[in-house]
């Protein structure tokens, strides 16, 4: 399983740039570009991630959802 330690150094280098831009707009002030900036950022995170552990954290929302929307 690849972890954000284990990520090749291009990974790492792209992970950084979007933290850095991302913060960069929170202090702008610019939410949208902020809001952009931290999706790219775990987008990119979580390419590195297990599929398998990506897909069960899926299922555990899923079926949280789900109970939620049971509850109302």
């Amino acid at each position: 399983m690849k972890q954000h330690g284990s990520q090749s150094p291009a990974a790492a280098d792209r992970l950084h740039e979007a933290a850095h831009a991302a913060r960069e707009a929170e202090e702008r002030g610019d939410d949208v570009a902020a809001g952009e900036g931290w999706r790219r950022y775990r987008l990119i995170r979580d390419a590195n991630r297990d599929p398998d552990a990506l897909l069960a954290e899926g299922i555990e929302l899923s079926a949280l959802a789900l109970s939620l929307a049971r509850s109302r």
